[in-house]
């Protein structure tokens, strides 16, 4: 397998998060490989997670962080990243929902929802909100905040998610793999 600077970039990375070099370079760039090729597809705009789920990739939130980074890093890749901007690529599906409800709360209501009352309003066990909201943070889509629910959105919050703005439309096609789509 050629060798990039891709590959050195995430193998970097790896070592310097205490994982494996070897592991972390041939993971991730697997799942780029993956992306590039997905979205040499008429209209396909898969990202991180689905690539990981259709490659059957147990859930991995670090990787998924480091190819983000990769990703922000080598927007010359793909014209999607170009075009869309590499954060729509690096959140789930349901981090794309979350960040949406989150932003029209706020701009509705000036504040941010308690974990309690998003939970609730949203349909999401308040752990596993709490998890997303973590990676939320992780990710640069929100900062650490002493208000509840412990975090603020970031200031700038509203280009964070690219031109798309948060969109999620995940597919199937026959027995295709699921893909997203633009």
């Amino acid at each position: 397998m050629k060798r990039t600077a891709g590959c050195l970039l995430l193998a970097l990375l790896g070592a310097s998060a205490g994982w494996a070099q070897g592991e972390l370079a041939e993971r991730g760039q697997k799942v780029i490989d993956y992306l590039l090729a997905d979205w040499q597809k008429h209209m396909h705009s898969t990202g991180v997670e689905q690539a990981m789920l259709n490659l059957e990739m147990e859930p991995d939130d670090d990787l998924r962080l480091r190819i983000g980074e990769h990703l922000r890093s080598h927007t010359d890749l793909h014209f999607n990243l170009r075009s869309w901007g590499p954060n729509n690529y690096l959140l789930s599906d349901e981090e794309k929902r979350i960040a949406k409800f989150l932003i029209q709360r706020f701009q509705a209501d000036g504040a941010l929802p308690t974990v309690e009352a998003a939970s609730t309003e949203f349909g999401i066990e308040p752990d596993r909100l709490l998890r997303r909201l973590a990676f939320l943070s992780r990710a640069g889509f929100l900062e650490e905040s002493d208000e509840s629910p412990g975090y603020s959105l970031t200031d700038r919050y509203l280009r964070w998610g690219g031109p798309l703005r948060f969109n999620y439309h995940t597919i199937s096609i026959g027995e295709e793999d699921p893909f997203a789509v633009w």
